[in-house]
């Protein structure tokens, strides 16, 4: 059950209600296909690209500039384990295993307790 909400005057209550989804003045939606098109530019720059394209790339000033930023990233790696840093930035990291640890146990009768 949702809980009524408490505003501080009516005008604070119809302030906000002009500001929610739907309403005229509310934050545009974003765009659905924006996840799709990043991805696509991922796998272009690490998997299609040639290094010239990408150099062509990261001069073109008519490109998104942080798409060229990331391409000149790109291209500064010389280790590989710069590009997994970097790329674990854009598709995440891998699982990783933790190792569980058997701690020892506490001897409580220090402070007390048996």
């Amino acid at each position: 059950m949702a809980r009524a909400k408490n505003y501080k005057s009516e005008q604070a209550r119809l302030n906000e209600q002009k500001h929610q989804f739907g309403q005229p003045l509310a934050n545009r939606r974003g765009d659905p296909t924006a996840a799709g098109r990043m991805r696509a530019f991922y796998d272009w720059c690490e998997n299609i690209a040639t290094v010239e394209e990408l150099k062509a790339y990261a001069q073109d000033d008519s490109k998104p500039a942080a798409r060229r930023r990331f391409v000149q990233a790109l291209m500064k790696c010389e280790r590989v384990q710069d590009f997994f840093d970097l790329t674990n930035q854009t598709h995440g990291a891998p699982k990783q295993t933790i190792e569980v640890q058997d701690l020892p146990t506490i001897n409580c009768a220090v402070f007390g307790d048996e």
